[in-house]
């Protein structure tokens, strides 16, 4: 298809017939990005990511501590354990997350374009390997089911993730990272309440596998994709090799801060929420781990609430003034009391209290993060790569954290440690945003 036969509103980036592609003039770059987008992307994208992100809320959070609880009896054990099945699964993104970012970026189909055909792809396969992890008969086989699951919805979160920078206008990020900040939270949420009134395990694993099908498959024949040039005929031999290069930090050090930033504060967050099911049962007493998988809704609706809200308004804010270090500095540090709370008043009502800042810093957090990470990306026709690479700052995280914590926890029967290294992690986290340059 030539550009000729491009709707004038889609601009020369994108496809004129949903779920097709077309090559464009040249390569797109982090400081302009297409001109145009659809309206349908305004509603289709945040939606689509609740396709991840009910995942991440309902197995990650609930289902597989509920799971373990059920395999081992509710013992002591069952928190050191969790913390192995949920690195098990991060160490496998920590690989797949780049690798199969990569294989998107290297293709090319006319049918749906490189990024839609692996949205559909990877939906298709997560939602079947959700069902086989559902059917683990112990720790062990839970661990690798959960590992090989990851594989999949890694290729869809990458693929996602890749739309931001290549399908919406520079001057619309921060809203539509806000955008994408609120539903990815919500997802989060439906995934808990799926998983926290669900008395059985497999169907709550079916209800979240078909919110994953559902919506990755709209997505994908919906949406228009965009195959970018491989040679362009300005750049020589020796650009195209050095525009491929994996990036360094000498040679994208705003890339690597920013990696590191969002590491420290991933980091500091997962070190508690990740045993935030066991917090709210042993720490705060409110009962067995079923009934604190009930309490955690309710929790974690005050979290939701205030994320919705202010993911909103933080994206539009740094739209509006055009600044973004200021308000990912700002949200990053807001983290420090939300733990602080944890740590003095550990009651159910501290636990709201808690929540409601995690939400707010949250909600801030990711409109603008994102669309921090989009300025930085070193070269945008290796788009999903790099943006796996930075992915890699949420699974390393959770590699760590969960090990760290669970370790803790069982070794000395405490939780006030974890707060304490959330505190320290964010505060770094905060700072290692001081030291981006090409970013205001």
């Amino acid at each position: 298809m030539s550009t000729n036969s491009v709707q004038p509103e889609t601009g020369p980036h994108q496809a004129a017939v949903p779920g097709s592609a077309v090559t464009p003039d040249a390569l797109l770059e982090p400081s302009t990005g297409p001109q145009h987008m659809s309206r349908w992307l305004w509603v289709i994208y945040p939606l689509a990511m609740i396709s991840v992100n009910v995942v991440w809320g309902g197995v990650l959070q609930v289902m597989l501590g509920r799971q373990v609880a059920e395999l081992l009896g509710e013992t002591t054990g069952a928190a050191g354990m969790l913390g192995l099945v949920i690195s098990a699964g991060a160490i496998s993104s920590l690989v797949a997350q780049p690798l199969l970012g990569l294989l998107s970026d290297k293709t090319s189909s006319r049918f749906l374009g490189r990024r839609n055909i692996w949205i559909l792809g990877s939906a298709v396969a997560a939602a079947l390997a959700l069902l086989v992890t559902a059917s683990s008969p112990s720790p062990l086989v839970l661990a690798i089911t959960w590992a090989i699951a990851m594989w999949p919805l890694s290729g869809l979160q990458a693929a996602l993730t890749a739309v931001l920078p290549e399908r919406v206008p520079i001057r619309n990020r921060g809203t539509m990272s806000g955008l994408v900040g609120a539903s990815s939270i919500l997802g989060a949420f439906g995934g808990i309440t799926i998983a926290g009134l669900t008395t059985n395990l497999f169907v709550g694993y079916v209800g979240i596998a078909a919110v994953v099908l559902v919506l990755g498959t709209i997505f994908a024949l919906t949406t228009k994709d965009y195959v970018p040039v491989r040679a362009a005929v300005h750049a020589s031999k020796a650009e195209r090799r050095a525009a491929a290069r994996f990036p360094s930090f000498r040679s994208a050090p705003d890339f690597w801060w920013t990696f590191a930033g969002r590491f420290l504060i991933i980091f500091g967050y997962n070190f508690m929420s990740g045993m935030q099911l066991y917090i709210l049962a042993d720490y705060i007493g409110v009962g067995t781990v079923t009934e604190a998988a009930a309490v955690l809704v309710a929790v974690q609706g005050v979290s939701t609430l205030g994320l919705l809200v202010f993911s909103i308004i933080g994206g539009w804010l740094s739209d509006r003034f055009g600044r973004i270090r200021v308000f990912v500095g700002l949200s990053s540090l807001l983290f420090a009391p939300g733990a602080l709370v944890y740590l003095l008043v550990p009651t159910l009502t501290g636990a709201f209290i808690a929540s409601g800042i995690f939400g707010v810093a949250f909600g801030v957090y990711l409109a603008v993060d994102q669309s921090l990470i989009t300025r930085v990306l070193p070269n945008m026709d290796n788009a999903a790569r790099d943006l796996g690479v930075m992915n890699v700052a949420n699974a390393g995280p959770q590699v760590i954290a969960p090990v760290l914590a669970g370790a803790v926890v069982a070794a000395t029967g405490l939780y006030q440690p974890l707060f304490i290294v959330t505190i320290v992690a964010v505060i770094l986290g905060a700072i290692s945003v001081r030291f981006i340059k090409g970013v205001r």
